[in-house]
């Protein structure tokens, strides 16, 4: 299970199946409605709350069985945080754009780290 620590979606679990460091979480218009783009070609809808949230640290893993079969499987256990400063919407409406920013977000953090 993947749990949301802070921001618009403290407190919602979802079960994904990836858990890249950065993480696009849509609202849907029927507030309370959750999901995560976790799928490379996943798109937000046009009525979707995007939020960007950051993997707190690596993820774990765990099985689990499901009364229906195709929901059983293996799933990362991540916690995320939210991303204090919010990439513009058009940037996470795009896959491209949302793709470049998250590399030049670990590109920034990897040199912090490497002058820390």
């Amino acid at each position: 299970m993947t749990r949301f620590l802070d921001g618009p979606a403290a407190r919602v679990s979802l079960m994904i199946r990836r858990a890249p460091p950065f993480l696009r979480v849509v609202e849907s218009h029927r507030k309370g409605e959750w999901d995560a783009l976790d799928q490379v070609d996943d798109e937000p809808r046009p009525k979707e709350t995007i939020y960007a949230y950051r993997r707190t640290k690596k993820p774990g893993v765990c099985h689990i069985k499901a009364t229906r079969r195709s929901a059983s499987g293996w799933y990362p256990m991540a916690d995320y945080s939210f991303v204090a400063e919010q990439p513009a919407d058009e940037v996470m409406r795009s896959r491209e754009t949302w793709r470049a920013w998250c590399v030049e977000q670990a590109r920034a953090e990897d040199g912090a780290q490497a002058q820390a």
